[in-house]
Protein backbone atom coordinates (compact mmCIF):
# COMPACT_ATOMS: atom_id res chain seq x y z
CA UNK A 1 0.00 0.00 0.00
CA UNK A 2 1.22 3.51 -0.76
CA UNK A 3 -0.21 6.98 0.03
CA UNK A 4 0.88 10.24 -1.60
CA UNK A 5 -0.20 13.90 -1.59
CA UNK A 6 -1.81 15.28 -4.75
CA UNK A 7 -3.47 18.72 -4.44
CA UNK A 8 -2.74 21.46 -1.91
CA UNK A 9 -6.30 21.93 -0.68
CA UNK A 10 -7.82 22.06 2.78
CA UNK A 11 -9.03 18.56 3.53
CA UNK A 12 -12.70 18.10 4.43
CA UNK A 13 -13.22 17.53 8.14
CA UNK A 14 -16.91 16.71 8.33
CA UNK A 15 -18.00 13.26 7.11
CA UNK A 16 -20.30 13.21 4.08
CA UNK A 17 -23.96 12.14 4.42
CA UNK A 18 -24.33 8.38 4.18
CA UNK A 19 -27.08 5.89 3.36
CA UNK A 20 -27.55 2.19 3.89
CA UNK A 21 -26.60 0.11 0.86
CA UNK A 22 -29.96 -1.65 1.09
CA UNK A 23 -31.71 1.70 0.48
CA UNK A 24 -29.74 2.26 -2.72
CA UNK A 25 -30.14 -1.29 -4.01
CA UNK A 26 -33.68 -2.34 -3.04
CA UNK A 27 -35.49 -5.59 -3.77
CA UNK A 28 -32.43 -7.83 -3.63
CA UNK A 29 -32.77 -11.30 -2.16
CA UNK A 30 -29.09 -11.41 -1.16
CA UNK A 31 -26.16 -9.04 -1.36
CA UNK A 32 -22.56 -8.66 -0.30
CA UNK A 33 -21.54 -6.44 1.35
CA UNK A 34 -24.68 -6.62 3.46
CA UNK A 35 -27.60 -4.21 3.22
CA UNK A 36 -26.58 -2.46 6.44
CA UNK A 37 -23.28 -1.20 5.02
CA UNK A 38 -23.12 2.61 5.15
CA UNK A 39 -22.15 4.14 1.80
CA UNK A 40 -22.34 7.34 -0.22
CA UNK A 41 -25.25 7.82 -2.61
CA UNK A 42 -23.66 7.87 -6.12
CA UNK A 43 -26.81 9.63 -7.40
CA UNK A 44 -26.92 7.72 -10.66
CA UNK A 45 -23.21 7.86 -11.49
CA UNK A 46 -20.79 4.94 -11.74
CA UNK A 47 -19.53 4.48 -8.14
CA UNK A 48 -15.86 4.81 -9.15
CA UNK A 49 -16.59 8.10 -10.90
CA UNK A 50 -18.80 9.17 -7.99
CA UNK A 51 -15.90 8.57 -5.58
CA UNK A 52 -13.44 10.52 -7.76
CA UNK A 53 -15.98 13.33 -8.27
CA UNK A 54 -16.77 13.69 -4.56
CA UNK A 55 -13.09 13.42 -3.57
CA UNK A 56 -12.26 16.17 -6.10
CA UNK A 57 -15.20 18.47 -5.35
CA UNK A 58 -15.19 18.08 -1.54
CA UNK A 59 -11.43 17.75 -0.87
CA UNK A 60 -11.58 14.18 0.41
CA UNK A 61 -8.83 11.55 0.19
CA UNK A 62 -9.32 8.69 -2.27
CA UNK A 63 -8.47 5.00 -1.94
CA UNK A 64 -8.18 2.78 -5.03
CA UNK A 65 -7.68 -0.97 -5.12
CA UNK A 66 -6.54 -3.24 -7.97
CA UNK A 67 -9.91 -5.03 -7.80
CA UNK A 68 -11.91 -1.85 -8.46
CA UNK A 69 -9.79 -0.81 -11.44
CA UNK A 70 -9.80 -4.33 -12.91
CA UNK A 71 -13.55 -4.85 -12.44
CA UNK A 72 -14.16 -1.53 -14.23
CA UNK A 73 -11.95 -2.56 -17.14
CA UNK A 74 -13.51 -6.03 -17.35
CA UNK A 75 -17.03 -4.62 -17.58
CA UNK A 76 -15.75 -2.69 -20.60
CA UNK A 77 -14.40 -5.95 -22.07
CA UNK A 78 -17.76 -7.65 -21.43
CA UNK A 79 -19.59 -4.94 -23.35
CA UNK A 80 -17.07 -5.16 -26.20
CA UNK A 81 -17.62 -8.93 -26.46
CA UNK A 82 -21.38 -8.47 -26.47
CA UNK A 83 -21.16 -5.92 -29.28
CA UNK A 84 -18.77 -8.10 -31.32
CA UNK A 85 -19.80 -11.61 -30.29
CA UNK A 86 -19.64 -13.29 -33.69
CA UNK A 87 -16.40 -11.63 -34.76
CA UNK A 88 -14.73 -12.87 -31.55
CA UNK A 89 -16.44 -16.26 -31.32
CA UNK A 90 -13.59 -18.35 -32.73
CA UNK A 91 -11.12 -16.76 -30.31
CA UNK A 92 -13.25 -17.28 -27.21
CA UNK A 93 -15.29 -20.51 -27.61
CA UNK A 94 -15.29 -23.71 -29.62
CA UNK A 95 -19.01 -24.03 -30.41
CA UNK A 96 -21.72 -22.35 -32.50
CA UNK A 97 -24.89 -20.87 -31.05
CA UNK A 98 -25.45 -21.05 -27.31
CA UNK A 99 -24.80 -23.79 -24.81
CA UNK A 100 -26.70 -24.11 -21.57
CA UNK A 101 -24.70 -24.29 -18.36
CA UNK A 102 -26.69 -25.71 -15.46
CA UNK A 103 -25.95 -25.75 -11.74
CA UNK A 104 -28.11 -27.64 -9.27
CA UNK A 105 -28.53 -25.54 -6.13
CA UNK A 106 -28.99 -27.95 -3.25
CA UNK A 107 -30.04 -26.99 0.28
CA UNK A 108 -27.21 -25.23 2.07
CA UNK A 109 -25.45 -24.23 -1.15
CA UNK A 110 -24.34 -20.59 -1.00
CA UNK A 111 -24.33 -18.01 -3.79
CA UNK A 112 -20.55 -18.19 -3.70
CA UNK A 113 -20.80 -21.94 -4.34
CA UNK A 114 -23.10 -21.34 -7.31
CA UNK A 115 -20.77 -18.77 -8.86
CA UNK A 116 -17.76 -21.04 -8.32
CA UNK A 117 -19.62 -23.89 -10.05
CA UNK A 118 -20.37 -21.72 -13.09
CA UNK A 119 -16.75 -20.53 -13.18
CA UNK A 120 -15.53 -24.13 -13.22
CA UNK A 121 -17.94 -25.03 -16.02
CA UNK A 122 -16.70 -22.05 -18.04
CA UNK A 123 -13.13 -23.24 -17.50
CA UNK A 124 -14.07 -26.65 -18.86
CA UNK A 125 -15.71 -25.06 -21.91
CA UNK A 126 -13.15 -22.39 -22.83
CA UNK A 127 -9.99 -23.54 -21.05
CA UNK A 128 -8.37 -22.07 -17.94
CA UNK A 129 -6.60 -19.11 -19.57
CA UNK A 130 -9.37 -16.56 -20.00
CA UNK A 131 -11.15 -17.27 -16.70
CA UNK A 132 -7.80 -16.81 -14.94
CA UNK A 133 -7.08 -13.61 -16.88
CA UNK A 134 -10.49 -12.10 -16.11
CA UNK A 135 -10.58 -13.03 -12.41
CA UNK A 136 -9.98 -10.87 -9.34
CA UNK A 137 -7.03 -12.64 -7.72
CA UNK A 138 -5.02 -9.80 -6.22
CA UNK A 139 -3.55 -9.55 -2.73
CA UNK A 140 -6.48 -7.26 -1.87
CA UNK A 141 -9.20 -9.61 -3.20
CA UNK A 142 -11.77 -10.84 -0.69
CA UNK A 143 -14.60 -13.29 -1.31
CA UNK A 144 -16.74 -10.33 -2.43
CA UNK A 145 -14.28 -9.21 -5.12
CA UNK A 146 -13.78 -12.80 -6.28
CA UNK A 147 -17.56 -13.32 -6.56
CA UNK A 148 -17.93 -10.01 -8.42
CA UNK A 149 -15.23 -11.16 -10.82
CA UNK A 150 -17.11 -14.43 -11.41
CA UNK A 151 -20.30 -12.55 -12.37
CA UNK A 152 -18.39 -10.24 -14.74
CA UNK A 153 -16.78 -13.36 -16.25
CA UNK A 154 -20.23 -14.86 -16.83
CA UNK A 155 -21.39 -11.55 -18.32
CA UNK A 156 -18.43 -11.57 -20.73
CA UNK A 157 -19.37 -15.03 -22.05
CA UNK A 158 -23.16 -14.45 -22.01
CA UNK A 159 -23.37 -14.22 -25.84
CA UNK A 160 -22.20 -17.85 -25.99
CA UNK A 161 -23.81 -19.43 -22.92
CA UNK A 162 -27.20 -19.44 -21.22
CA UNK A 163 -27.07 -19.70 -17.44
CA UNK A 164 -29.82 -21.79 -16.02
CA UNK A 165 -30.56 -21.90 -12.24
CA UNK A 166 -19.07 24.74 -8.90
CA UNK A 167 -15.65 23.97 -8.02
CA UNK A 168 -12.42 25.01 -6.36
CA UNK A 169 -11.43 21.47 -6.12
CA UNK A 170 -8.81 18.82 -5.72
CA UNK A 171 -8.03 15.47 -4.12
CA UNK A 172 -5.80 15.88 -1.05
CA UNK A 173 -4.17 12.46 -1.29
CA UNK A 174 -4.55 9.09 -2.91
CA UNK A 175 -3.94 5.65 -1.42
CA UNK A 176 -3.28 2.69 -3.70
CA UNK A 177 -4.03 -0.60 -1.99
CA UNK A 178 -2.25 -3.84 -2.77
CA UNK A 179 1.31 -4.62 -3.77
CA UNK A 180 3.27 -3.37 -6.81
CA UNK A 181 2.91 -6.89 -8.25
CA UNK A 182 -0.91 -6.52 -8.21
CA UNK A 183 -0.64 -3.41 -10.37
CA UNK A 184 1.98 -5.02 -12.63
CA UNK A 185 -0.47 -7.89 -13.14
CA UNK A 186 -3.11 -5.44 -14.41
CA UNK A 187 -0.52 -3.93 -16.76
CA UNK A 188 0.29 -7.37 -18.22
CA UNK A 189 -3.39 -8.26 -18.61
CA UNK A 190 -4.01 -5.10 -20.64
CA UNK A 191 -1.61 -6.43 -23.29
CA UNK A 192 -3.70 -9.62 -23.47
CA UNK A 193 -7.12 -7.96 -23.78
CA UNK A 194 -5.70 -5.84 -26.62
CA UNK A 195 -5.83 -9.04 -28.68
CA UNK A 196 -9.66 -8.92 -28.56
CA UNK A 197 -9.58 -6.12 -31.19
CA UNK A 198 -9.32 -3.60 -28.36
CA UNK A 199 -6.06 -1.83 -29.24
CA UNK A 200 -8.06 1.37 -29.82
CA UNK A 201 -8.83 1.27 -26.06
CA UNK A 202 -5.71 -0.29 -24.59
CA UNK A 203 -3.50 2.37 -26.23
CA UNK A 204 -4.96 4.75 -23.63
CA UNK A 205 -4.84 2.19 -20.81
CA UNK A 206 -1.14 1.38 -21.13
CA UNK A 207 0.22 4.77 -19.93
CA UNK A 208 -2.36 4.84 -17.13
CA UNK A 209 -1.39 1.34 -15.97
CA UNK A 210 2.31 2.25 -16.18
CA UNK A 211 1.74 5.18 -13.84
CA UNK A 212 -0.30 3.02 -11.45
CA UNK A 213 2.70 0.67 -11.26
CA UNK A 214 5.13 3.55 -10.63
CA UNK A 215 2.87 5.05 -7.97
CA UNK A 216 2.50 1.67 -6.23
CA UNK A 217 6.31 1.54 -6.08
CA UNK A 218 6.37 4.88 -4.27
CA UNK A 219 7.23 6.98 -7.36
CA UNK A 220 3.94 8.83 -8.13
CA UNK A 221 3.79 11.55 -10.78
CA UNK A 222 1.73 14.16 -8.91
CA UNK A 223 0.98 16.03 -12.13
CA UNK A 224 -0.59 12.88 -13.58
CA UNK A 225 -2.78 12.39 -10.50
CA UNK A 226 -3.94 16.00 -10.66
CA UNK A 227 -5.32 15.10 -14.09
CA UNK A 228 -7.44 12.16 -12.87
CA UNK A 229 -10.75 14.00 -13.12
CA UNK A 230 -10.81 17.68 -14.08
CA UNK A 231 -7.44 19.09 -15.06
CA UNK A 232 -7.41 22.86 -14.65
CA UNK A 233 -6.76 23.39 -18.34
CA UNK A 234 -10.02 21.48 -18.99
CA UNK A 235 -12.18 22.79 -16.17
CA UNK A 236 -15.70 22.60 -17.61
CA UNK A 237 -18.37 22.57 -14.96
CA UNK A 238 -20.49 19.65 -16.17
CA UNK A 239 -17.90 17.46 -17.88
CA UNK A 240 -14.72 15.66 -16.93
CA UNK A 241 -11.73 15.24 -19.19
CA UNK A 242 -9.34 13.48 -16.83
CA UNK A 243 -7.73 10.12 -17.52
CA UNK A 244 -10.28 8.26 -15.36
CA UNK A 245 -12.70 8.65 -18.32
CA UNK A 246 -10.44 6.40 -20.40
CA UNK A 247 -11.26 3.38 -18.25
CA UNK A 248 -14.63 3.19 -20.05
CA UNK A 249 -14.45 2.04 -23.71
CA UNK A 250 -18.11 2.62 -24.59
CA UNK A 251 -20.42 5.53 -23.79
CA UNK A 252 -24.07 6.27 -24.52
CA UNK A 253 -27.31 6.41 -22.58
CA UNK A 254 -30.38 4.49 -21.43
CA UNK A 255 -28.80 1.05 -21.36
CA UNK A 256 -27.36 1.35 -24.89
CA UNK A 257 -23.66 2.02 -24.52
CA UNK A 258 -22.59 1.22 -28.06
CA UNK A 259 -20.59 4.31 -29.06
CA UNK A 260 -16.83 4.25 -28.66
CA UNK A 261 -15.62 6.74 -26.08
CA UNK A 262 -14.58 9.69 -28.31
CA UNK A 263 -11.79 10.68 -25.91
CA UNK A 264 -9.90 7.52 -26.86
CA UNK A 265 -9.30 8.85 -30.38
CA UNK A 266 -6.85 11.48 -29.07
CA UNK A 267 -3.96 10.90 -26.63
CA UNK A 268 -4.52 12.36 -23.17
CA UNK A 269 -1.78 15.01 -23.39
CA UNK A 270 -2.92 16.21 -26.83
CA UNK A 271 -6.51 16.49 -25.68
CA UNK A 272 -5.55 18.57 -22.66
CA UNK A 273 -3.33 20.81 -24.79
CA UNK A 274 -6.19 21.46 -27.22
CA UNK A 275 -8.55 22.17 -24.35
CA UNK A 276 -6.10 24.62 -22.79
CA UNK A 277 -6.34 26.78 -25.95
CA UNK A 278 -10.02 27.42 -25.33
CA UNK A 279 -10.84 30.74 -23.78
CA UNK A 280 -13.44 32.27 -21.52
CA UNK A 281 -17.01 31.09 -21.55
CA UNK A 282 -16.55 28.18 -23.94
CA UNK A 283 -13.69 26.72 -21.90
CA UNK A 284 -15.62 26.71 -18.62
CA UNK A 285 -19.20 26.04 -19.71
CA UNK A 286 -18.71 23.88 -22.79
CA UNK A 287 -15.64 21.79 -22.15
CA UNK A 288 -14.99 18.68 -24.17
CA UNK A 289 -15.07 15.41 -22.31
CA UNK A 290 -17.81 13.26 -20.83
CA UNK A 291 -20.73 13.86 -18.53
CA UNK A 292 -21.32 11.46 -15.65
CA UNK A 293 -24.47 10.17 -17.33
CA UNK A 294 -22.54 9.26 -20.50
CA UNK A 295 -20.73 6.45 -18.70
CA UNK A 296 -22.46 3.10 -18.01
CA UNK A 297 -23.26 3.03 -14.29
CA UNK A 298 -24.88 -0.38 -14.49
CA UNK A 299 -23.60 -3.50 -12.81
CA UNK A 300 -22.77 -6.59 -14.82
CA UNK A 301 -26.03 -8.51 -14.94
CA UNK A 302 -26.46 -12.16 -15.85
CA UNK A 303 -29.98 -13.56 -16.37
CA UNK A 304 -30.44 -16.97 -14.79
CA UNK A 305 -33.47 -19.19 -15.26
CA UNK A 306 -34.10 -20.92 -11.92
CA UNK A 307 -36.22 -24.08 -11.80
CA UNK A 308 -37.95 -24.67 -8.46
CA UNK A 309 -38.20 -28.46 -8.62
CA UNK A 310 -40.30 -28.86 -5.49
CA UNK A 311 -42.85 -26.23 -6.54
CA UNK A 312 -42.71 -27.06 -10.24
CA UNK A 313 -42.24 -23.37 -11.17
CA UNK A 314 -39.64 -21.21 -12.88
CA UNK A 315 -38.33 -17.79 -11.91
CA UNK A 316 -35.99 -15.28 -13.48
CA UNK A 317 -33.01 -14.55 -11.28
CA UNK A 318 -30.52 -11.78 -11.87
CA UNK A 319 -26.90 -12.10 -10.73
CA UNK A 320 -25.44 -8.59 -10.49
CA UNK A 321 -21.93 -7.47 -9.60
CA UNK A 322 -19.32 -4.82 -10.16
CA UNK A 323 -18.26 -1.57 -8.52
CA UNK A 324 -21.36 -1.12 -6.37
CA UNK A 325 -20.80 1.56 -3.74
CA UNK A 326 -18.51 4.09 -2.10
CA UNK A 327 -17.60 3.67 1.56
CA UNK A 328 -15.88 6.21 3.83
CA UNK A 329 -13.02 4.85 5.92
CA UNK A 330 -12.02 5.91 9.43
CA UNK A 331 -9.77 8.64 8.05
CA UNK A 332 -12.50 10.17 5.89
CA UNK A 333 -11.17 8.77 2.60
CA UNK A 334 -13.59 7.64 -0.12
CA UNK A 335 -13.23 3.95 -0.99
CA UNK A 336 -15.03 2.47 -4.04
CA UNK A 337 -16.24 -1.03 -3.18
CA UNK A 338 -17.15 -4.09 -5.20
CA UNK A 339 -20.42 -5.87 -4.51
CA UNK A 340 -22.58 -8.80 -5.55
CA UNK A 341 -26.34 -9.20 -5.30
CA UNK A 342 -29.08 -11.55 -6.38
CA UNK A 343 -32.60 -10.53 -7.38
CA UNK A 344 -35.12 -13.29 -7.73
CA UNK A 345 -38.83 -13.97 -7.90
CA UNK A 346 -39.55 -12.16 -11.16
CA UNK A 347 -41.66 -13.43 -14.04
CA UNK A 348 -39.81 -16.07 -16.07
CA UNK A 349 -38.83 -14.43 -19.36
CA UNK A 350 -38.66 -17.80 -21.08
CA UNK A 351 -42.24 -18.67 -20.13
CA UNK A 352 -43.47 -15.17 -21.04
CA UNK A 353 -41.83 -15.33 -24.47
CA UNK A 354 -43.20 -18.80 -25.19
CA UNK A 355 -46.69 -17.58 -24.29
CA UNK A 356 -46.35 -14.56 -26.57
CA UNK A 357 -45.08 -16.69 -29.45
CA UNK A 358 -47.95 -19.17 -29.02
CA UNK A 359 -50.81 -16.67 -28.62
CA UNK A 360 -49.80 -13.50 -30.51
CA UNK A 361 -47.99 -12.17 -33.58
CA UNK A 362 -44.32 -12.43 -32.74
CA UNK A 363 -40.91 -13.26 -34.19
CA UNK A 364 -38.31 -15.20 -32.26
CA UNK A 365 -34.85 -13.61 -32.03
CA UNK A 366 -32.23 -15.34 -34.18
CA UNK A 367 -29.18 -13.59 -32.68
CA UNK A 368 -28.15 -12.08 -29.39
CA UNK A 369 -28.99 -8.43 -28.73
CA UNK A 370 -26.20 -5.89 -28.38
CA UNK A 371 -27.45 -3.60 -25.62
CA UNK A 372 -26.04 -3.43 -22.13
CA UNK A 373 -28.61 -3.27 -19.38
CA UNK A 374 -30.82 -5.17 -17.02
CA UNK A 375 -31.03 -8.93 -16.90
CA UNK A 376 -34.71 -9.16 -17.79
CA UNK A 377 -34.36 -6.82 -20.79
CA UNK A 378 -31.31 -8.67 -22.05
CA UNK A 379 -33.10 -11.98 -21.64
CA UNK A 380 -36.20 -10.62 -23.43
CA UNK A 381 -34.36 -9.18 -26.45
CA UNK A 382 -32.22 -12.31 -26.76
CA UNK A 383 -35.38 -14.40 -27.17
CA UNK A 384 -37.86 -12.08 -28.89
CA UNK A 385 -37.15 -9.93 -31.95
CA UNK A 386 -40.51 -8.16 -32.12
CA UNK A 387 -44.12 -8.81 -31.21
CA UNK A 388 -47.63 -7.38 -31.36
CA UNK A 389 -49.96 -8.47 -28.58
CA UNK A 390 -53.69 -8.56 -29.35
CA UNK A 391 -53.16 -7.27 -32.92
CA UNK A 392 -56.86 -7.21 -33.84
CA UNK A 393 -58.24 -5.61 -30.68
CA UNK A 394 -55.74 -3.73 -28.48
CA UNK A 395 -52.36 -3.93 -30.19
CA UNK A 396 -49.33 -3.59 -27.94
CA UNK A 397 -46.40 -3.28 -30.36
CA UNK A 398 -43.03 -4.33 -28.93
CA UNK A 399 -40.41 -2.59 -31.04
CA UNK A 400 -37.35 -4.44 -32.34
CA UNK A 401 -34.08 -3.14 -30.97
CA UNK A 402 -33.26 -1.23 -34.16
CA UNK A 403 -36.49 0.80 -33.86
CA UNK A 404 -36.13 1.67 -30.17
CA UNK A 405 -35.50 5.39 -30.58
CA UNK A 406 -33.99 7.64 -27.95
CA UNK A 407 -36.29 10.45 -26.79
CA UNK A 408 -34.98 13.64 -25.18
CA UNK A 409 -36.83 15.04 -22.16
CA UNK A 410 -36.21 18.70 -21.36
CA UNK A 411 -35.30 19.62 -17.79
CA UNK A 412 -34.78 23.10 -16.38
CA UNK A 413 -31.03 23.21 -17.00
CA UNK A 414 -30.28 19.98 -18.79
CA UNK A 415 -31.93 17.00 -20.48
CA UNK A 416 -32.44 13.30 -19.88
CA UNK A 417 -33.12 10.52 -22.39
CA UNK A 418 -35.54 7.62 -22.43
CA UNK A 419 -35.74 4.70 -24.86
CA UNK A 420 -38.95 3.87 -26.71
CA UNK A 421 -39.91 0.22 -26.13
CA UNK A 422 -43.65 -0.31 -26.72
CA UNK A 423 -46.35 1.54 -28.72
CA UNK A 424 -49.78 1.23 -27.09
CA UNK A 425 -53.18 1.30 -28.87
CA UNK A 426 -54.30 4.51 -27.15
CA UNK A 427 -51.56 6.64 -28.74
CA UNK A 428 -49.13 6.45 -25.84
CA UNK A 429 -45.64 5.03 -25.64
CA UNK A 430 -43.84 3.04 -22.95
CA UNK A 431 -40.21 4.12 -22.62
CA UNK A 432 -37.29 3.10 -20.43
CA UNK A 433 -35.09 5.29 -18.28
CA UNK A 434 -32.09 3.76 -16.52
CA UNK A 435 -29.85 4.91 -13.68
CA UNK A 436 -27.94 3.39 -10.81
CA UNK A 437 -30.16 5.07 -8.25
CA UNK A 438 -32.96 3.86 -6.03
CA UNK A 439 -34.99 2.57 -8.99
CA UNK A 440 -32.42 1.44 -11.59
CA UNK A 441 -34.98 0.99 -14.37
CA UNK A 442 -38.16 3.04 -14.70
CA UNK A 443 -40.88 2.61 -17.31
CA UNK A 444 -42.58 5.90 -18.19
CA UNK A 445 -45.57 6.69 -20.38
CA UNK A 446 -45.41 9.39 -23.05
CA UNK A 447 -47.96 10.70 -25.55
CA UNK A 448 -46.90 9.94 -29.13
CA UNK A 449 -48.49 13.17 -30.42
CA UNK A 450 -46.15 15.13 -28.15
CA UNK A 451 -43.03 13.71 -29.81
CA UNK A 452 -41.19 15.74 -32.44
CA UNK A 453 -37.83 15.52 -34.24
CA UNK A 454 -35.02 16.82 -32.10
CA UNK A 455 -33.65 19.93 -33.84
CA UNK A 456 -29.96 19.88 -34.79
CA UNK A 457 -27.45 21.89 -32.82
CA UNK A 458 -27.56 25.59 -33.62
CA UNK A 459 -24.48 27.49 -34.79
CA UNK A 460 -24.24 29.06 -31.32
CA UNK A 461 -24.37 25.61 -29.65
CA UNK A 462 -21.71 24.29 -32.03
CA UNK A 463 -19.53 27.30 -31.22
CA UNK A 464 -20.00 26.75 -27.49
CA UNK A 465 -18.96 23.11 -27.87
CA UNK A 466 -15.79 24.15 -29.62
CA UNK A 467 -16.85 23.91 -33.27
CA UNK A 468 -17.85 21.00 -35.53
CA UNK A 469 -14.56 19.18 -34.91
CA UNK A 470 -15.05 19.04 -31.13
CA UNK A 471 -16.51 16.06 -29.25
CA UNK A 472 -20.21 16.64 -29.79
CA UNK A 473 -22.97 14.99 -27.76
CA UNK A 474 -24.90 12.11 -29.27
CA UNK A 475 -28.31 13.61 -30.00
CA UNK A 476 -31.51 11.57 -29.73
CA UNK A 477 -33.69 11.64 -32.86
CA UNK A 478 -36.83 12.64 -30.94
CA UNK A 479 -37.81 15.14 -28.26
CA UNK A 480 -40.94 15.19 -26.10
CA UNK A 481 -42.88 18.39 -25.52
CA UNK A 482 -44.14 17.01 -22.18
CA UNK A 483 -42.55 18.37 -19.03
CA UNK A 484 -40.72 16.00 -16.73
CA UNK A 485 -43.25 16.81 -13.98
CA UNK A 486 -46.07 15.61 -16.26
CA UNK A 487 -44.59 12.24 -17.27
CA UNK A 488 -45.95 9.33 -15.21
CA UNK A 489 -43.97 6.32 -14.04
CA UNK A 490 -46.05 3.18 -14.68
CA UNK A 491 -43.68 0.41 -13.72
CA UNK A 492 -40.21 -0.81 -12.86
CA UNK A 493 -40.22 -3.97 -14.97
CA UNK A 494 -41.18 -4.28 -18.65
CA UNK A 495 -41.61 -8.04 -18.27
CA UNK A 496 -44.10 -7.48 -15.43
CA UNK A 497 -46.03 -4.96 -17.54
CA UNK A 498 -46.19 -7.38 -20.46
CA UNK A 499 -47.39 -10.18 -18.19
CA UNK A 500 -50.08 -7.83 -16.88
CA UNK A 501 -51.14 -6.99 -20.45
CA UNK A 502 -51.49 -10.70 -21.29
CA UNK A 503 -53.64 -11.28 -18.21
CA UNK A 504 -55.90 -8.24 -18.85
CA UNK A 505 -56.46 -8.72 -22.60
CA UNK A 506 -54.29 -5.75 -23.48
CA UNK A 507 -55.78 -3.20 -21.09
CA UNK A 508 -53.99 0.15 -21.14
CA UNK A 509 -55.15 1.08 -17.63
CA UNK A 510 -51.75 1.13 -15.97
CA UNK A 511 -51.04 2.31 -12.42
CA UNK A 512 -49.30 5.64 -11.91
CA UNK A 513 -46.49 5.06 -9.40
CA UNK A 514 -45.14 8.61 -9.41
CA UNK A 515 -43.70 11.17 -11.80
CA UNK A 516 -40.42 11.08 -13.68
CA UNK A 517 -39.29 14.27 -11.92
CA UNK A 518 -39.23 12.34 -8.65
CA UNK A 519 -36.75 9.82 -10.12
CA UNK A 520 -34.16 12.42 -11.10
CA UNK A 521 -30.91 12.62 -9.13
CA UNK A 522 -30.00 16.14 -7.94
CA UNK A 523 -26.86 16.33 -10.10
CA UNK A 524 -28.84 15.66 -13.28
CA UNK A 525 -30.41 19.13 -13.44
CA UNK A 526 -28.11 21.64 -11.78
CA UNK A 527 -27.54 25.26 -12.88
CA UNK A 528 -24.01 26.10 -13.96
CA UNK A 529 -21.94 27.30 -10.98
CA UNK A 530 -19.84 30.43 -10.81
CA UNK A 531 -16.44 30.36 -12.44
CA UNK A 532 -13.84 28.36 -10.49
CA UNK A 533 -10.88 29.95 -8.77
CA UNK A 534 -7.44 28.84 -9.92
CA UNK A 535 -6.17 25.59 -8.44
CA UNK A 536 -3.21 25.95 -6.10
CA UNK A 537 0.05 24.40 -7.18
CA UNK A 538 2.50 22.68 -4.89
Amino acid sequence: MVTFEVDEVEEAREPPPMKLLGELVPDSSWMAPDAGTRVLDPEGAHPLLAAVHRAFAEHRPLVLSPDIIWLTLMQGVAQHVRLNAEALRSRLVRHEGQRRLSVRMDDGMSIQDVLSAFREQLREEVGPGLPRLLSCDFSTSTDIERMAGDVVLMDTFSPYFDYFVSCICGIPRVTLLGSPEDWRSIRRRIDVIAELDLSWWTASLVPIADELVRASEGRPDVGFWREIYKPQQAYGWDRFLGWIARLFPYVGSEGRFERRNPMLAVPHAELLAAEAKREGYARFHHSSGLKLKDVPALLSRVPLEAVMEREGTRELWSLEAGVMAVEVDGGGALVPRAGVLVRCGGVSVEQLVERILAEHEATRATSRGDAQGFAELLALQDRLHQATLFPKTRPWRLLPLQQQEEIEILLTWSTTDVRRLVDLPDGTVLALRTSSGRNPQVIVRLHADQLEPRPPLTDKELEDYGGPDAFLPSLPPLRSRERVEEIPVVGYSLVALLARALDTQGSTELPVLGMLAQEMAPWEDMPPPSRPEPRKKK
